[in-house]
């Protein structure tokens, strides 16, 4: 039976079968004429389907559809798949090679955008959702060049190199710092933190939407228990602008919610260096070395150095693997470590007790 169009409510639908596919959906429109034109469309691809193969019919539109329906990706997700879409369209997954990437690289994003954000803003997704068609024998398994990722060295700092940077931050940034030191968690995840997720009695604060998916509850040692307590309010969300207003929500799509005043701490720290602009060389900009994100390398840095437990550190910081751990857990010179007491305080509710450096000399001599 051919397609036929048949109205329900205002929008027109498709019923009928061609080359042996039934089809029963939706036009998507209210408009006769565009309808007709929808239904020819349709019929003209699964002829060609039938002559020449799924493989070789099967556009990024309809991949990327069946991709977010089995799915449900993050917002996050959902923002670079959208890029894609409106630059690949209705392209043939077929036709979708490492030329067809590489020039996604250039239209989608900026000239001097990083591997990483490569990566994550276009290589990602789009594999994602071919290995998606793949499994329907839409198209073959993609096969792409990665960009080239420089080995993360992220600055982390010593204890005494927090107390510098702290001090030299803006007023309203400090209890930030102070629980991210204390904590591990990532700058999304405080931010996003509400009054109902912290146990101050308990000294626990709970994450619940984490990079792996898995709730984490993160231990409060005093400094962390004294930063929140100083904060004036108890309701809605915990960390808040200068102005006393929740930072922007941005779907954890793109950060910079304190990029200003940190990058102003480092530059009084001097955490970084003046470098020539991009697209104006003969202007200096600062680049500081040390992100929000350091303060996560700098806490496992501290808990692994007074532990010496990579397991404790994984489930303490939510990773998912030992290697991840790896990464975050830089070897620290053992009288460093006896400093964090200067910072967290005396005592952890994971650690216990924790040794000051000038305690540790007295024991030695004696």
């Amino acid at each position: 039976m051919p397609i036929k169009l048949f109205q329900r409510g205002k929008i027109w639908y498709l019923r009928g079968t061609v080359a042996g596919s039934r089809v029963y959906e939706t036009t998507g429109t209210a408009d006769a004429a565009q309808a007709e034109e929808y239904r020819d469309k349709r019929q003209a691809e699964l002829w060609n389907r039938r002559i020449y193969g799924v493989e070789a019919t099967v556009t990024f539109e309809e991949a990327t559809l069946s991709y977010i329906e089995a799915k449900q990706p993050s917002d996050a997700e959902r923002m670079y798949i959208r890029r894609l879409v409106d630059h690949f369209g209705a392209a043939r997954l077929k036709d979708i090679d490492q030329v067809a990437v590489d020039l996604a690289y250039k239209a989608i994003l900026k000239a001097d955008a990083a591997p990483a954000t490569k990566a994550r803003g276009v290589l990602s997704p789009l594999t994602a959702i071919l290995n998606h068609a793949a499994k329907r024998k839409w198209c073959s398994r993609p096969g792409f060049d990665n960009p080239k990722l420089p080995r993360p060295d992220t600055r982390w700092l010593t204890p005494a190199e927090y107390l510098e940077f702290e001090a030299k931050a803006a007023t309203h940034l400090r209890p930030l710092l102070r629980f991210l030191i204390c904590t591990g968690a990532r700058l999304s995840e405080a931010l996003e933190l509400d009054w109902t997720d912290v146990d101050l009695r308990d000294a626990r604060a709970s994450f619940w939407e984490t990079k792996n998916g898995r709730p984490r509850h993160a231990a409060l040692p005093p400094l962390a228990i004294a930063a929140l307590s100083s904060l004036g309010h108890r309701e809605g969300a915990v960390f808040r602008r200068a102005d006393g207003e929740p930072y922007t929500d941005r779907g954890r799509v793109e950060g910079g919610q304190i990029k200003t005043a940190f990058n102003t701490a480092c530059r009084k720290c001097g955490f970084g260096d003046h470098v020539p602009e991009i697209r104006n060389p003969d202007k200096l900009r600062f680049k500081p070395d040390l992100s929000p994100h350091g303060l996560r390398h700098s806490w496992a840095t501290w808990f692994y150095g007074a532990t010496k437990d990579l397991m404790l550190l994984r489930d303490e910081g939510g990773w998912s693997t030992i290697r991840m751990v790896e990464r975050y857990a830089h070897l620290m010179r053992s009288d460093q470590v006896a400093d964090v007491v200067d910072v967290w305080g005396p005592t952890h509710p994971r650690i216990g007790d924790i040794i000051r450096a000038d305690t540790m000399q007295s024991a030695a001599r004696a």
